[in-house]
């Protein structure tokens, strides 16, 4: 069983569903798919020099599931479901700070390199807003529902709040679980909040870059 990502060079974020449909392409061996680009080479060379190719020798311990799939214009990794955790969040940060598209068939996520101080909004359906506005965020933030469930604003890479609604996210309904993220796992919690007002208000003060507000919180450490 393996957890699959596909990389390529984009000009610009695309929808979940244009993603979906290049990645289909791609590992149906289509060409002209996508536009080759040296941004791609030299995250392909950075990769495979942290993490070496899957070959005989290296079989019992490599973190691939099958060697990877590499043409002019993509690179399609397939990383073995025990090593998953540990190193999709890095192989993002290649692709981040190599200027490479990520896509994940398994959420239907895509991950546009952001560049090191770009905020970005993720709703739940996929679909981002680059460097959001206080009202874009008070907007996405009054607009959820059973249906548009989440919401992420994420600082820097690593560095998010994120909130879920309801039953969906697990927890009763006209409920949220505010979570917050300070760049690894041991610094990721969370706590169930039933009043809007204070979600808009964290979201707010953390876009503005502050953090005090945590203090009328009482959060619990996420388990991995």
């Amino acid at each position: 069983m393996s957890f699959d990502l596909g990389f390529w060079w984009e000009a610009q974020p695309i929808p979940p569903a244009e993603a979906a449909r290049k990645y289909s392409a791609m590992i149906a061996g289509e060409v002209g798919v996508v536009g080759e680009h040296p941004a791609l080479d030299a995250f392909c060379g950075e990769l495979v020099s942290q993490f070496p190719d899957l070959t005989e020798e290296n079989f019992e311990t490599s973190l691939w599931a099958a060697p990877l799939y590499r043409t002019g214009e993509c690179l399609i990794a397939s990383i073995s479901h025990s090593q998953q955790s540990e190193v999709f969040e890095r192989l993002l940060e290649l692709a981040d700070t190599g200027g490479v598209t990520c896509y994940d068939p398994q959420s239907g996520k895509v991950y546009f390199p952001k560049g090191e101080n770009s905020v970005t909004l993720e709703f739940s359906d996929g679909s981002v807003i680059n460097d959001p506005s206080q009202g874009d965020v008070t907007r996405a933030l009054n607009s959820l529902s059973p249906d548009e469930w989440y919401i992420i604003l994420e600082t820097r890479p690593g560095w998010f709040i994120q909130v879920g609604f309801g039953v969906a996210a697990g927890i009763p309904a006209e409920s949220y679980v505010l979570e917050v993220k300070d760049g690894s796992k041991d610094k990721h919690y969370r706590t169930v909040v039933t009043e809007l007002s204070q979600i808009i208000n964290a979201f707010s003060e953390t876009l503005s870059g502050n953090s005090g507000w945590r203090a009328d919180f009482r959060f619990s450490s996420v388990r991995y």
